[in-house]
C-alpha cells in the first residue's frame, strides 16, 4: 500500500499527462470518425446531384430533339388558318387557335403563370412583307413544367393542323427543384385576312 502512494505520488504528473493524452487521443478519434462520416455524406450527395443533372442534360438533350421534329414539320408549310367570318385585326380572327393553345397547356398539366400576346407585331418577317394578307399574333407563354410535359406539348404543337412558328424558347432550371423548369415560349399564329382568300401560304 505504501508503495503504491509513494509510486502514485513521485509519478502523479506523469500518470495525469497519460490521462490528459489518452482523452485527447479517445476526443481526437471521435472527430476524425464525425468528419469521416460528412465526408462520406458529402460524396454520397454530389454523387446525387451529379446524377441529376446528367438526367437533366439527357432529358434536355430530349426536348431539343423534339423542337427540332416539330421545326421541320413546320418548314413542310401546314395551311395557314382561314377565318371565314371573323372581324379584321383582333384576336378573334384566329378563331380559337389562341385557345387551342391553353388547352394544350393544360392537358400536359402544365402550370401557366401568366400568357402576354401582341397583334401583328411589326418585326414578324410574314407579317412585314404580307400585311394585307394576314393576321398575325405573338403569343408568350411563360409556364412550370417537368421535362416530360414540356415535350408532350411540343409534340401537340407538332400536330397542330394550322401553321404556327415557335420562335423562342428559353428554359431555366427551378432552384429549388430541378425536376422542374421555368419556361419562356414564344409562339406566333398566323390567319389569313378576309380578302386573302388566294394567299400564296
Amino acid at each position: 500500500m505504501q508503495i503504491d502512494e509513494k509510486f502514485i505520488k513521485n509519478y502523479k504528473e506523469v500518470i495525469i499527462g497519460c490521462i490528459v493524452i489518452l482523452l485527447a487521443v479517445i476526443f481526437g478519434i471521435k472527430q476524425i470518425c464525425g468528419s469521416i462520416g460528412k465526408v462520406q455524406s458529402t460524396l454520397l450527395e454530389n454523387k446525387k446531384q451529379q446524377e441529376k443533372i446528367k438526367e437533366s442534360k439527357k432529358k434536355l438533350s430530349e426536348i431539343e430533339n423534339t423542337k427540332k421534329k416539330m421545326l421541320d414539320k413546320q418548314n413542310k408549310m401546314k395551311p395557314v388558318f382561314d377565318p371565314k367570318a371573323a372581324p379584321e385585326d383582333s384576336i378573334s380572327s384566329f378563331g380559337g387557335m389562341f385557345e387551342d393553345i391553353i388547352d394544350y397547356v393544360k392537358m400536359n398539366n402544365i402550370k401557366l403563370r401568366s400568357v402576354e400576346y401582341k397583334i401583328n407585331p411589326s418585326d414578324d418577317p410574314i407579317y412585314g412583307k404580307f400585311p394585307t394578307l394576314y393576321n398575325v399574333c405573338k403569343v408568350n407563354l411563360y409556364i412550370i413544367s417537368n421535362y416530360t410535359q414540356l415535350e408532350g406539348f411540343l409534340r401537340d404543337l407538332t400536330v397542330y393542323p394550322y401553321f404556327i412558328n415557335v420562335s423562342e424558347i428559353s428554359i431555366y432550371p427551378y432552384e429549388k427543384d430541378k425536376q422542374y423548369l421555368l419556361i419562356n415560349l414564344s409562339i406566333t399564329l398566323y390567319s389569313k385576312k378576309q380578302q386573302a382568300a388566294g394567299s400564296v401560304m
